[in-house]
């Protein structure tokens, strides 16, 4: 539960930074967050920690409940789901599996806006999402070693 709690804080703050420190287009480091706990913590859990971290970006959007919270559900699932599949989890692994999960995570999010919020994205580029795909998978290639030692020496230290 404890280490639930520190991904968790780590999200929000994520969400903080993200909004301060870059404009326009900006990587999503809430889901490279949801991909690692859910690859650590598999089953329910990852699905309740996207769900959870989805609506705080939605609740901190001021728009719609629900596209970030069904996106990042859906993320933590298919993560813990596909970990299961590979036995030697790696680097490379990890980083295709971040960047499947930001395309399919913005893809969902421009269905959700595009069917509940009536926006529609059929007239708009596509490179802002493309964009924000690299700097989400560029996010987890650096986070990777980073999160990766810290949960490590977090389970060494608290069992």
């Amino acid at each position: 539960m404890k280490i639930f709690l520190v991904y968790l804080a780590a999200a929000f703050l994520s969400v903080v930074i993200q909004a301060k420190l870059f404009a326009g287009i900006k990587p999503d480091i809430v889901l490279v967050l949801v991909c690692f706990y859910s690859i650590r913590d598999r089953g329910i859990k990852g699905m309740a920690f996207g769900a959870l971290t989805g609506m705080i970006i939605d609740s901190a959007s001021g728009f719609i409940l629900g596209p970030n919270m069904l996106s990042k559900a859906i993320a933590g699932y298919l993560s813990a789901s596909i970990r299961e599949k590979f036995f030697d989890w790696n680097f490379l692994l990890n980083t295709a599996l971040v960047l499947i999960l930001s395309a399919l995570d913005n893809l969902l999010i421009y269905i959700c806006f595009s069917q509940f919020a009536g926006i529609s994205f059929a007239e708009r580029s596509w490179m802002p999402s493309i964009l924000q795909v690299v700097y989400t998978t560029l996010a987890g290639i650096i986070l990777y070693p980073v999160i990766k030692m810290a949960t490590e020496k977090w389970e060494m230290k608290n069992g």
